[in-house]
Order: structure tokens, then C-alpha cells, then sequence
């Protein structure tokens, strides 16, 4: 992978007040650590620390840093660990670097990149991207900006392996993923199943059943039928006496 350069200078400030004073002036605070050295306070140029982290390879980059004001001229082989942010604004806020050996292995996480067409997608199917990222370990020299998985081959029910990645891989870069994971499958459209209505069982007759008779409606009796009604009442009242 291709190194970048990157420009800090040692810093002195620790209080908080301080810092944020350094951030008004487009300063990021940071530090070094690792390798069993001591930890360094350093800061960067915001501007510098932008142009670093926007590569393809992101904050997997390899960087060459030159510490400027320190006591002795300083360069160091060095990776990105992390990088705070303000929760609104998103701005950088504080960067972790870590130094590396170029002779000794690292672990870290690669994005996935997919290439090509799925026919499974022309068929119905729907593409699925399990893993977006896979954990490796390899020498810094071998660090991959991406990992590409070409799904072009990919019908209704295929999936492109762990393993059947490792196998495009040059030698050297070892996936920590179990080999049987799926990185990207084509599954099948998912069909909604429509549900029977609901029946009433007969009483009495095994296995059978009806729909349920809907409820009775009250008899509506008008004017005119009560007073019939009332007339053969006493009609029939008479004829008992």
C-alpha cells in the first residue's frame, strides 16, 4: 500500500481549555503510542490530517510522519487507530495514532467492494451483502485499500464465500473470518402468504367446518304492525271469556 505524509507538530497544551483553543486555530490534538515507546502529544493541521485520511484506503492508510519541535528530528511508520468527532458537526476533534513495524504482521478491518451484475437480480432474486467489512492480518506492505468480490456469476440461491475469497487473495493476507460465512448470497423473493379465513367447526362432525353464520339483526317492527298485533291480543282475549 501506498504511504502518505504527514506533518505534526509536538505539543505541550494538555489542559482542556487549551486544546480547544488549538482547535479554533485548525489544530487537532493528538497522540502516538505503541511499539513499547513512550506516548507523544502531537498536533496536526486540520487541513493535513484531511488530506491523509481521504484516500481509497480510508483510516487503514499507512502513514510516514515527521514530528517537527521535538527535541530530535522524529519519523515514524504509523496507522490511524481512531478518530473522535463531535457528535453534531462531525469535525475531527482528536486523533489516536499508532506505530507500526513493517516486519511485523497487523490485524485490522477492510471494506468489501462488489463488482458486476448478479443474474440472480434479472431473475427475481434479491442480492444480499452479509459482511461489508472483513477482519485481517497481514504485513503493512500487503495491506489492501479494499477487498473486491465479484458477483457476477451469483444465480438464485449462490453466495460468494469466505473461503472462495481467500483463494483471489495474493499469499500473505490471512481473512480472521470463518471460511464458511457468506460475504454476498441472491436469495429467492420473499412471498407474502396469504392466511385461510378462519372457520367455524361443525358440532359434532369431525374435520368439518362452515363459516360462522353471521349474528341475527333485531326484528324492526313498525307502527302499523303493532297495532295489529294489539288488535289480535284483544281479539283473542274476548274469544277466552
Amino acid at each position: 500500500m501506498k504511504q502518505v505524509q504527514l506533518i505534526a507538530n509536538a505539543r505541550t497544551t494538555l489542559k482542556k481549555n487549551e486544546m480547544n483553543r488549538l482547535r479554533d486555530q485548525t489544530w487537532i490534538p493528538a497522540v502516538l503510542y505503541g511499539q513499547g515507546a513512550s506516548n507523544v502529544n502531537l498536533q496536526i493541521q486540520e487541513k493535513v490530517l484531511q488530506q491523509a485520511i481521504h484516500t481509497p484506503a480510508g483510516l487503514n492508510v499507512l502513514v510516514k510522519l515527521n514530528i517537527e519541535g521535538a527535541s530530535e528530528a522524529q519519523e515514524e511508520t504509523v496507522m490511524i487507530k481512531s478518530l473522535q468527532r463531535h457528535p453534531v458537526t462531525s469535525k475531527v476533534l482528536h486523533v489516536d495514532l499508532v506505530r507500526i513495524s513493517m516486519d511485523k504482521p497487523l490485524e485490522t478491518t477492510v471494506p468489501i467492494m462488489l463488482t458486476g451484475t448478479a443474474p440472480g437480480i434479472k431473475e427475481g432474486g434479491n442480492l444480499e451483502q452479509v459482511h461489508r467489512d472483513l477482519a485481517i492480518r497481514c504485513l503493512p506492505a500487503l495491506l489492501p485499500e479494499q477487498l473486491t468480490v465479484d458477483v457476477s456469476a451469483l444465480a438464485i440461491g449462490d453466495a460468494v464465500t469466505v473461503k472462495q475469497l481467500r483463494e483471489t487473495l495474493p499469499a500473505g493476507i490471512e481473512i480472521l473470518v470463518d471460511e464458511h460465512e457468506p460475504i454476498v448470497h441472491v436469495v429467492a423473493p420473499r412471498l407474502e402468504e396469504e392466511k385461510p379465513a378462519e372457520a367455524a367447526a361443525v358440532p359434532g362432525v369431525a374435520g368439518a367446518a362452515v363459516a360462522a353464520a353471521p349474528a341475527a339483526e333485531p326484528e324492526v317492527i313498525g307502527e302499523k304492525e303493532r297495532e295489529q298485533r294489539r288488535l289480535e291480543r284483544e281479539k283473542e282475549k274476548d274469544q277466552k271469556k
